[in-house]
């Protein structure tokens, strides 16, 4: 087994006692303390729950060796001398390998090495510094099961035992740590105004955008994770099922043509927009609350680290305007519209009926996106409009050119798993604003209309590189990405293809930007 070490940023002498004093392993109880051995005892009892007595703390210290002969806890008691090999011994079973099947008491260094686990630069009898920077190094150092022991503390309740009693934000290591209480989330819903009229009813879309964020942010503002997901408001598996395509056709023959890149280049339309609503009013309370929470798992994660988490399903869902297009001009607009937003440079309301304006009073307008599939390739899609504000994207299997996605060299195909899936297929079953029955009617043929047009323009029948795809492939705007790009995508995808991250990988190792 090799347990990969990563993100582990440079630290010193200084660092190290500035950040243990901010998690606590330092404070006033231990500025006395001079002895290498009572020192690393302390840590250990600060290790588990204040709730629980010192005598079972210490029983819990009594259940590690130090040696063969001696357990943790006499072994510090004696306040002598720390060898380097206790040290490990102890640390390898706080990393919860255990003694006898993971590791060998007498040879915990070597083994640490062979698991590729750093070991800190120390004396072979530790000093009061040295366990210091061990300490602090074994905080950030990955267990058995892939989990930082810092993190591990943390999901045991380390930090949340006490939080009114750690500064906010706190970095460890560069790391946020959970310090943000989760039962005192507000969650809130804006309808944020974009520049387009996609259903072309006269006014500028309003996208619905749903809010949850720290109470502290009231009164600093924190960074956002934004995650843009059609499936976020609902979906339609029934008009999806319906509308898909039959793939027992027999080849068509097909002629060669003569066309070339500007005869299918895809050019943005210069529409003329609708005027932006009047500000009626202004404020910093929102009317609507989420009725439902369907979160994101890396966005829970950073809930409790002070950041504030954002979702909007785009044009054409529950609560929005617009029509679904999958993939064009118009849903990367709508992505870059809540960006914007969040970084002060756009219109929000509180409702679609009275303009009265609030604003992301509690973003500091740095925005990390995040998501897979989908919610991944609408990142790609924004981060090539090189949007301000737009600092990280963390896309999971995401498309780079929806041609790559339902195409191949002239064939039509399928993404794994679903056959006879196409742009139209996909565009219905995310089109959730029919879910409310005023919008369902009012917009019926308009949406049909549109549904057509990307029936025709997807091209079953030559499964040609067109205008229609053209419009839809990222890359031709890949060197205007400035946010850094931390991409994710397995070998054995048949659903999207890992040709699409190779392209987008490619296309950004000229940018100076961090890439991984």
């Amino acid at each position: 087994m090799k347990n990969h070490q990563y993100a582990i940023a440079d630290y010193n002498l200084k660092i190290v006692k500035k950040e243990l004093r901010d998690i606590h392993f330092l404070d006033d109880s231990t500025d006395d303390i001079d002895n290498p051995a009572e020192l690393l005892k302390t840590f250990l009892l600060k290790s588990f729950l204040d709730q629980q007595s010192l005598a079972i703390r210490g029983q819990k210290i009594a259940g590690m060796l130090a040696s063969f002969e001696e357990n943790a806890l006499t072994f510090l008691d004696k306040n002598a001398p720390i060898s380097k090999i206790g040290f490990y011994n102890i640390a390898l079973q706080l990393l919860h390998f255990e003694v006898g099947e993971d590791f060998l008491i007498d040879n915990p260094i070597t083994k640490m090495k062979t698991l590729n686990l750093p070991v800190a630069n120390v004396h072979d009898n530790i000093n009061l510094y040295d366990t210091m920077t061990a300490w602090y190094l074994l905080l950030n150092t990955h267990n058995k099961y892939g989990t930082t022991f810092i993190d591990d503390l943390a999901s045991k309740g380390y930090f949340a035992q006490n939080l009114n009693s750690f500064k906010k934000p706190l970095i460890f290591n560069g790391k946020a740590m959970p310090v943000y209480d989760t039962n005192s989330l507000i969650r809130e819903v804006v309808y944020v105004e974009a520049d387009q009229d996609n259903d072309h009813d006269g006014n500028l879309d309003l996208l619905k955008t749903e809010i949850i964020r720290p109470k502290e942010s009231n009164k600093n503002k924190v960074p956002v994770i934004f995650t843009a997901s059609p499936y976020n408001q609902g979906t339609n598996d029934k008009d999806g099922e319906q509308l898909t395509h039959n793939v027992n056709v027999s080849l068509k023959h097909k002629e060669p043509n003569n066309y070339s890149y500007s005869d299918i280049e895809h050019h943005s339309k210069k529409e003329k927009l609708p005027e932006p609503r009047p500000i009626e009013g202004k404020t910093r309370k929102a009317e609507q609350t989420l009725d439902r929470e369907q979160s994101y798992t890396l966005n829970d994660y950073f809930l409790a680290r002070g950041f504030a988490v954002v979702y909007s399903a785009g044009i054409g869902t529950y609560e929005s305007d617009g029509f679904r297009t999958t993939g064009d001009d118009d849903e990367t607009l709508s992505a870059t519209a809540v960006i914007e937003w969040l970084n002060g440079k756009r219109t929000a309301f509180t409702n679609k009926t009275d303009n009265n304006q609030i604003e992301a009073y509690w973003s500091n307008g740095s925005i990390a996106m995040s998501g897979r599939s989908y919610l991944g390739t609408l990142q790609i899609a924004a981060a090539t409009t090189g949007v301000d504000g737009l600092k990280t994207c963390i896309a999971e299997a995401a498309i780079s050119n929806w041609y790559d996605y339902y195409r191949e060299n002239g064939l039509v195909l399928a993404p794994g798993g679903f056959q006879g899936e196409d742009a139209d297929v996909l565009a219905a079953e995310t089109y959730s604003r029919k879910q409310q029955a005023t919008e369902f009617y009012k917009n019926k043929d308009a949406w049909e209309k549109q549904l057509s047009s990307i029936t025709d323009g997807q091209d079953r029948n030559t499964g040609n590189y067109n205008e229609f795809w053209d419009a839809r492939n990222y890359l031709k705007n890949a060197k205007n990405i400035k946010a850094d790009m931390f991409l994710i995508h397995g070998l054995n995808d048949d659903n999207v293809k890992p040709k699409n991250v190779e392209q987008i990988w490619n296309a950004i190792k000229p940018l100076n930007i961090n890439k991984n």
